[in-house]
């Protein structure tokens, strides 16, 4: 369901997972296991230490994202939310208590962000030529005015106690590129709590949530990527962390030029127009993965206004803004300050 185009439309979020501060002899190094593939037409990596053998878990694994697919795939022509996107407005599909819990999740952060993150948006960024469009270009006000018509989170209904779900516009259709992956991640982590597993690491993505340490005494490490107009490996920051999620979402990769202007795949759901700000990415630090996905996001949606937004949602955010050609200036919400003045390395 996430398509190849969004790893690369995103701020790839390097996690060098280095020992800090803390040295062990050669047999007394925890071991780790990892598992890594490939899903949702993207990546995962899973790494943690305890006794839970990884064949064991591969197959909870592969149980977990088979079933995830059936529901919330978009590119599955049998999942529920293909039945969703396709069905005439006011038909009741029957979903799952999981999938009533990912609208009110979704209704949650839509209220959160005032309207930034918008998962019905699909039809006006298509227009502008980005997720599947046909082609780049500045759709004339009569285009706009009609794929808007199909939008709106506030448009989708739920009954919880018969779990079924409708929506009240046609053509109106759900796309969760920018909460699923981070929702996996804290999925994933409830499952292996239930295991007994506490230390761990899941990226999905780059979609980062850390959980414990890698070793007794010794953090996790995260890096955030310089933007580039290429897929390079150069670090802005890097940081210890713990018990939290970072995402980082960015506009330097997929745009077009019209009339010697820079148009951004990023759509703010407000104008349903490209943004014109000039942030290049935005990273977002929070308690769950689901939050740090979203939140990286809308923050590219609002830019340096969204920082107080975000403090008041208890989101720790880092802005990169372009000044000129590999050189960015750092703007930190007052949170983010405060965590990696004892956090940074």
């Amino acid at each position: 369901m996430i398509s190849v185009a969004k790893l690369f439309n995103l701020s790839f979020l390097l996690c060098s997972l280095l020992l800090a501060g803390c040295f062990f002899k050669k047999e007394q190094i925890p071991e780790i296991y990892s598992l890594q593939g490939e899903v949702f037409g993207a990546y995962y990596i899973v790494k943690y230490r305890g006794e839970l053998k990884p064949e064991d878990f591969q197959k909870d694994l592969d149980k977990f994202f088979e079933d995830f697919n059936l529901e919330f795939s978009t590119y599955r022509s049998d999942s529920v939310v293909t039945a969703f996107n396709q069905a005439a407005a006011h038909k009741a599909i029957k979903v799952s208590s999981r999938f009533i819990d990912m609208l009110k999740l979704s209704e949650k952060f839509y209220q959160d962000t005032e309207g930034a993150f918008d998962p019905t948006l699909g039809p006006v960024i298509k227009l502008w030529g980005f997720g599947g469009g046909k082609s780049k270009k500045i759709p004339t006000e009569l285009e706009l005015q009609k794929a808007r018509s199909h939008t709106g989170f506030n448009a989708i209904k739920w009954d919880e106690k018969k779990l079924i779900i409708w929506k009240t516009k046609e053509g109106l259709q759900l796309d969760l590129n920018a909460i699923a992956p981070g929702w996996v991640c804290d999925l994933l982590g409830e499952m292996l709590k239930l295991k007994g597993i506490h230390n761990y690491m899941i990226d999905l993505s780059g979609e980062i949530y850390f959980k414990g340490t890698k070793a007794p005494g010794s953090f996790w490490v995260a890096g955030i990527e310089r933007p580039a107009s290429e897929a390079q490996k150069s670090i802005q920051l890097a940081f210890n962390i713990q018990d939290m999620a970072i995402s980082t979402s960015g506009n330097y990769r997929q745009f077009f030029d019209a009339n010697g202007e820079r148009k951004s795949h990023i759509i703010d759901p407000r104008t349903f127009k490209p943004v014109t700000h000039t942030i290049s990415s935005a990273s977002a630090i929070a308690s769950t993965g689901i939050a740090s996905d979203v939140w990286s996001t809308a923050l590219m949606v609002l830019g340096e206004e969204g920082l107080e937004l975000a403090e008041k949602n208890d989101i720790k955010v880092l802005l990169l803004e372009a000044k000129k050609k590999n050189l960015f200036n750092e703007i930190l919400s007052p949170s983010m300050k405060s965590f990696l003045k004892s956090n940074q390395i």
